[in-house]
């Protein structure tokens, strides 16, 4: 569901920036991950060769879940399979040795490791229950052990996202509730040389982030081990390239983006 918002918030943003000559390239491909979320230009230019990569959140939550399996004594990731954001999270879970910290040694998982869930894995990655006769039960025992302070949480960069953004070729961020944001102050449209007044800011200093791995309840009795990347303490931008009403409305606001506060960033687009 929440993937299918993101793609819905892609396609409006898309449809809107068509009206101001920003958005580039084809619509929005959903579920391709060869591509930008948004590919935006300056309205001057007459040919999209000069299009770049525009990351788009509806709200600055959490990035994405990747699902952790106990099998054979150790935990792993799931399978990722070409999910964009799931590829983003391995990638911050190598470099800040998340599983290391589960598994072997870390101050992180000093209050994790060495415990046997009574949820596991078998070797084609189903769920067992080893221990317990039912999953309500293995639930209580799981959270007894995994929950509260023993979860790991790992405080990380936003650096860190803005580097794999980077690396994929997408220099600037638009967040719905908000605003828009350079990563790693990269702005190959070089829209902050021609605002003048209150330049675009660099989400790499704009907020917090954390890598937390917990034991999540699903409902229907269920249950799973999950890691999640958190934003928290995001500053706003003062522009908005795609804002939304709300964290809960993918439509585009268009009196936000109209409005005078917005009206450097457009002219900004315009030059």
């Amino acid at each position: 569901m929440a993937a299918q918002k993101g793609f819905i918030y892609e396609v409006n943003a898309y449809k809107a920036l068509l009206d101001y000559g920003i958005s580039a390239g084809g619509p929005p491909a959903g579920a391709a991950h060869d591509r930008p979320d948004l590919e935006i230009k300056l309205s001057s230019m007459t040919t999209d060769k000069y299009r770049q990569g525009c990351e788009l959140k509806i709200s600055p939550t959490a990035a994405g879940s990747l699902v952790l399996k106990y099998y054979a004594g150790q935990w792993m990731f799931g399978d990722i399979g070409n999910d964009p954001e799931k590829i983003l999270l391995v990638s911050l879970a190598q470099k800040y040795k998340v599983l290391q910290n589960m598994n072997k040694s870390g101050a992180a998982g000093s209050r994790w490791r060495g415990k046997v869930p009574y949820l596991q894995n078998d070797e084609k990655g189903k769920k067992i229950l080893v221990g317990a006769k039912d999953k309500r039960k293995a639930y209580e025992k799981d959270l007894k052990q995994f929950g509260g302070t023993n979860e790991v949480k790992i405080d990380i960069p936003a650096k860190a996202i803005c580097d794999y953004y980077n690396s994929k070729a997408t220099d600037y961020l638009n967040v719905g509730t908000h605003g828009f944001y350079l990563m790693n102050k990269r702005d190959p449209l070089g829209l902050n040389k021609k605002i003048k007044g209150t330049k675009i800011p660099d989400f790499a200093n704009e907020a917090k982030a954390r890598i937390r791995v917990r034991c999540q309840y699903k409902g229907g009795g269920d249950y799973q081990f999950v890691m999640t990347l958190e934003f928290s303490s995001v500053t706003k931008s003062p522009y908005n390239l795609a804002p939304t009403a709300s964290a809960s409305s993918v439509a585009i606001n268009k009196s936000k983006l109209d409005s005078t506060e917005n009206a450097p960033l457009l002219e900004a687009f315009r030059m």
